[in-house]
């Protein structure tokens, strides 16, 4: 990923010295996006100048007020000094190799009656991507798109593979990898909207001072930063354990959980459903997160010989027979997810309901969300075959690479049975229009 940064000037007056004093901040923020952007390890403080404001338009209202030639001059100065210094700086992520197939080749594709997957594609249907689908795009176009799912809707039951048989031509992604799909599920954690002696532990809204910076706003592809300003400075979100030690204010508290390991795991699948002491199930979705890279524990303790065999089981047998290692443990992953009710279920990045044994979490970054995908892998629990029609709807922190996927196995207990040890090669393709 090319490492870009974004400058604006913030006066009414420019002159080439007051440039030339700016490079060295340009220099220093090229330094940080290519320590932070490319690999996302948010650790270096930006001194910001007066004349200069990182981050986004919001935090300056005042910008759309001042003298545009001289924020154009400045910007434009700004990059081209950038690019000659960054053009080294990452390497851009290539499209995914692709190999056409029939349908005939898709083992299982026989058995598959595509009646079930027929809604899960609908609701991605409405919250297609206009800015990538676009008419160069090799996934197809937005309207042709568009014209599918109406014909999708009003196609019959008994005519649903033929549909996609007629109108859609499988490509297999990164033929070469062999991939690994793992999978998730929507945890039942019992908890309280009140804190009390057994209900200490806080989940966390969206805090007040995380500012969510995104290039694609200025035009700039790469990695959108996440931190706080402070004093002038653009400075990275507290880490995992960083926030764990401070005391939430009562505002910033969603709700109150019994166990960290509860919390710690919620976190991981990034949604759930909390069963209050009355009973009651209400529903906790993914809000934001701190920007920190998501770090595996069962990876650590591997590293360290603790465990051979890595599923969230083992992991939690493990936090519970070392609760002297715990918050240790827990701490290696920065990674901290916020959340806000919902009412729904588990809500995508798509934002739509996820749905059991058809929403696959992919990277967006070679994969569009709303594509239709045929998985060919196998389900390490039970040791069957796992060939189904889903589709690509949900991203996750883990999930990095073309050939690289997460099942959603649904709500509660048997689905956690199932996604906890999933480990497991496969095959992916995307059915692309023809």
């Amino acid at each position: 990923m090319r490492c870009q940064s974004l400058l604006l000037y913030n006066g009414y007056y420019f002159s080439f010295i007051r440039l030339l004093q700016s490079l060295k901040y340009i220099s220093q923020c090229y330094k940080f996006c290519c320590r932070n952007i490319t690999n996302r390890t948010y650790s270096t403080k930006i001194p910001i100048p007066e004349s200069t404001i990182v981050i986004s338009k919001h935090l300056n209202p005042a910008l759309n007020h001042q003298d545009p030639f001289l924020l154009r001059y400045f910007l434009k100065s700004a990059l081209l000094f950038l690019i000659i210094l960054s053009s080294g700086c990452g390497v851009l992520k290539k499209a995914p190799e692709q190999r056409p197939v029939k349908f005939s080749e898709l083992k299982g594709w026989s058995q598959e009656q595509a009646i079930a997957a027929r809604p899960v594609l609908v609701n991605s249907c409405q919250h297609l991507s206009r800015s990538v689908l676009t008419d160069k795009s090799p996934w197809g176009d937005y309207q042709q798109w568009q014209s599918l799912c109406r014909e999708l809707i009003q196609t019959p039951d008994r005519q649903l593979k033929a549909f996609f048989e007629q109108n859609f031509k499988p490509v297999q992604i990164a033929p070469e990898e062999k991939g690994l799909y793992t999978a998730y599920f929507s945890p039942v954690i019992p908890g309280s909207l009140t804190p009390s002696e057994e209900y200490s532990i806080p989940l966390l809204k969206l805090p007040r001072d995380l500012v969510k910076v995104r290039l694609s706003d200025f035009g700039l592809s790469g990695q959108g930063l996440v931190g706080r300003v402070e004093k002038g400075f653009l400075k990275p979100y507290g880490s995992r354990e960083e926030i764990d030690q401070n005391t939430p204010k009562e505002r910033d508290v969603l709700l109150w959980l019994k166990s960290p390991v509860d919390k710690f795991f919620l976190q991981i699948q990034g949604s759930g459903n909390i069963e209050l002491p009355d009973g009651k199930i209400i529903h906790v979705g993914y809000a934001g997160n701190n920007g920190h890279n998501y770090v595996a524990i069962g990876k650590v303790l591997k590293q360290q010989g603790a465990l051979e065999e890595i599923s969230m089981q083992t992991i939690q047998a493990w936090l519970e027979g070392n609760p002297d290692k715990r918050e240790w443990l827990l701490n290696q992953n920065p990674r901290y997810i916020f959340f806000s009710f919902s009412d729904e279920g588990a809500i995508t990045a798509q934002g739509v309901p996820a749905s059991a044994r058809r929403t696959l979490a992919v990277d967006p970054a070679y994969i569009p969300l709303g594509m239709p995908v045929w998985l060919d892998t196998q389900l390490t629990a039970t040791g069957e075959r796992f060939r189904q029609l889903m589709v690509a709807q949900d991203t996750g922190s883990a999930i990095k690479g073309p050939a690289r996927g997460d099942i959603y196995m649904g709500l509660g207990k048997d689905a956690a049975l199932l996604a906890g040890p999933q480990q497991e090669p496969g095959r992916l393709y995307v059915l692309l229009p023809k």
